[in-house]
């Protein structure tokens, strides 16, 4: 009996902390004329971390191989970014992360842009 009552109270424990987890995560897609890409979110205990994978798309591929690619991404305007370099295949995947994202968590939409040779283009990303 009194293992029992135990088992009951550390399931209802387990149930009442699982609650109040605030773990979240979300898919964002968007492509333009050049590029496509796919993000996803994953927030825990207020840290967002970020995979995405970025597909060039345009033509002359070559011409890219070599050359810096800086990206910038954030709910309504970009907050955070980086720098890599496309793969063979036109691909550039990775990871950022952030301890907030202000307040605009919830939005349905991300900017993310890509800034090669100072030109920037404009990807608006979509919840799936």
């Amino acid at each position: 009996m009194r293992k029992t009552r135990f088992i009951i109270l550390f399931l209802l424990l387990l149930v009442i902390l699982s609650a109040c987890n605030d773990d979240k995560t979300s898919s964002f897609f968007g492509e333009n004329e050049n590029w496509l890409v796919k993000f996803n979110i994953s927030k825990k205990n207020n840290l967002f971390e970020g995979t995405y994978i970025v597909e060039y798309t345009g033509g002359n591929l070559e011409e890219l191989l070599n050359k810096e690619i800086f990206y910038e991404v954030g709910f309504k305007e970009p907050t955070t970014g980086g720098v890599g370099f496309l793969n063979d295949e036109g691909v550039l995947e990775g990871r950022v992360s952030k301890k907030s994202c202000y307040s605009d968590c919830d939005s349905s939409e991300l900017v993310f842009n890509v800034i090669i040779d100072g030109k920037v283009e404009n990807i608006m990303l979509n919840k799936k």
